[in-house]
């Protein structure tokens, strides 16, 4: 289970993200979070000082922490606005039950239930692949998930829509690996790619729930990821 802290910096964080507190405005302060979470003042004390280690918020005398003007540029959630033309075709939606393994993999606990699917993204005029990805979710969660509903809808909607739960943040872990399986060589029907550079990790929801753990494989010409950096 998640800190309490954590619990708290995911909160704030989907305030943040969903525009609900804008840059220039106020968080809510640390006297109504000790109402809402029942907590004590230190795990939020904690949340508000990561806020602040990251440069997202700041405090001001007299008024609270307010969120950073630049913060609209220092946040990283996928990869998808990059190819605004290419259609998704999830496929092989099976279920399965965690053991230890997939446990390590993926960080869901050991018995728990999921469903497992793939997803290839195409370019729309050249139907050329530009990923590929499997993905793991929580059945507890994902109720009644099915193929149809992903190819007409995708996953985020069906967390929008049809679960209590609201997508807070990712961790990520990005390399390269080099193309030694002859699947994913036939899924993107091009035996010359020297290999892939992957995405891999994991989406939470604002109250510390895995979502998803996701891994996906890029062909290199199609990555790009554009950011800003800020100087602590």
């Amino acid at each position: 289970m998640n800190k309490k802290w954590e619990i708290v910096f995911d909160y704030l964080m989907h305030l943040i993200r969903e525009n609900k507190v804008q840059p220039g405005e106020i968080l809510p302060s640390q006297n109504m979070l000790k109402t809402k979470f029942k907590y004590s003042e230190q795990p939020i004390r904690i949340a508000f000082n990561k806020l602040i280690e990251l440069q997202i918020v700041k405090p001001v005398n007299g008024k609270g922490y307010v969120v950073q003007e630049k913060i609209q540029n220092n946040l990283l959630f996928s990869f998808r606005e990059l190819f605004p033309n290419s259609i998704n075709r999830y496929y092989e939606l099976k279920e399965a039950i965690v053991d230890s393994k997939l446990s390590k993999l993926t960080n869901f606990y050991e018995g728990t239930e999921v469903y497992f699917f793939k997803c290839v993204r195409k370019d729309k005029d050249t139907n050329e692949v530009i990923l590929y990805q499997e993905s793991y979710v929580p059945k507890s969660i994902y109720k009644n998930l099915t193929l149809n509903y992903l190819n007409e809808n995708g996953l985020m909607k069906f967390v929008e829509q049809e679960t209590p739960s609201k997508v807070s943040h990712s961790s990520k872990k990005i390399y390269f690996e080099e193309a030694n399986n002859k699947e994913f060589l036939h899924i993107f029907s091009d035996e010359t790619l020297s290999g892939f550079i992957v995405d891999e990790g994991n989406v939470y929801g604002i109250f510390g729930e895995l979502l998803e753990y996701r891994i996906s494989r890029y062909k290199p010409k199609y990555f790009k990821w554009d950011f800003i950096e800020w100087r602590k």
